[in-house]
């Protein structure tokens, strides 16, 4: 005990601690006060999915009579999967699109989307249309851009901003 009196704030310290212990508060909590140590876990969850590596603005590039737009993307590194969807008011796509509309090549890719493109097809109405173009990297990891276009039912035009 005499080499804790030398000690600032010591002898209040003892005192609580005696003051817990004996009124049987708290025995571990005193203790671990006492002790100066004591250990914590902590458990850390994450997400599912990581954004890989942001994709380049999609731009958008019609043809002469409007019926075909042409959605080009570049990454800075090779895409395993380029995917596409309208994009829902809630933020969310209904369905995902592949197949022969797209192109990937490396770190760019590409979709020609026309008049009898499922996503135009699934589009019940005319007018503005968001698109969401994900692309998926080896690693599982998907970065994603929105391009808004306009498409005509009544002449199957297909408009870029």
């Amino acid at each position: 005990m005499r080499r804790f009196q030398g000690l600032p704030g010591a002898s209040a310290a003892i005192g609580a601690f005696v003051l817990t212990v004996l009124l049987g508060f708290g025995g571990a909590s005193a203790s671990a006060l006492w002790q100066q140590s004591a250990t914590a876990t902590m458990t850390v969850t994450a997400a599912a999915n990581w954004p890989g590596p942001a994709v380049s603005p999609v731009t958008c590039l019609n043809d002469s009579p409007q019926k075909t737009a042409t959605l080009s993307v570049s990454a800075p590194r090779s895409i395993a999967a380029l995917t596409y969807g309208a994009v829902q008011a809630n933020g969310g796509i209904a369905t995902a699109y592949s197949g022969s509309e797209v192109s990937v090549a490396g770190s760019t890719g590409s979709i020609t989307l026309t008049g009898a493109s499922q996503i135009i097809r699934d589009s019940f109405y005319q007018g503005r249309l968001t698109v969401r173009v994900t692309a998926t990297y080896s690693d599982q990891t998907q970065a994603s851009s929105d391009i808004v276009l306009w498409h005509d039912t009544s002449n199957g035009k297909i408009y870029c901003p």
